[in-house]
């Protein structure tokens, strides 16, 4: 007798350990075909293809929708931590969730959630650039130095 289901199984031990909310969606969108169908082989096997599949649909709408309703700000946050396991920058991130689509997406998907996915990743996108730049131009604005101190004249 099982104590979990399989989607509290994958949420808590699989999920659990990919940080950031983007990169769980990244990470499940790594596991879809693209055409509707997820491969999870340790989750099939301990609780059938038909469960792992609807567990992994499940969990891949419930993030997508949890993305989409997130406010930009704390979107951009994430970003930085999606990426501390991977070896990419966040630009790079953002640029290969944005490519990937639609395979990222769980089926059936309105075309509305498709274009609001793809609008929040152009918006983060542009927004990471924008930071970027905007450090850059600080970072080459060397700062005046300070003025010597005198001693006061005729001492």
């Amino acid at each position: 007798m099982r104590l979990k289901s399989a989607l509290e199984d994958f949420t808590a031990n699989t999920l659990g350990v990919v940080p950031g909310l983007l990169g769980r969606l990244s990470y499940l969108g790594s596991l879809h075909d693209g055409a509707g169908t997820y491969e999870h082989w340790g989750l099939a096997r301990v609780y059938g293809n038909e469960a792992a599949q609807g567990a992994l649909r499940a969990s891949h709408r419930g993030l997508l929708f949890e993305v989409l309703k997130k406010p930009l700000a704390v979107l951009l946050k994430d970003v930085v931590v999606s990426c501390s396991n991977e070896q990419v920058t966040e630009r790079e991130f953002l640029s290969t969730l944005a490519q990937s689509s639609p395979k990222p997406l769980p089926k059936p998907l309105s075309p509305a959630a498709r274009a609001h996915l793809g609008s929040v990743l152009s918006a983060l996108s542009a927004l990471v650039e924008s930071r970027d730049i905007g450090n850059l131009r600080d970072a080459s604005q060397s700062p005046q130095p300070a003025p010597e101190s005198r001693p006061p004249a005729g001492t």
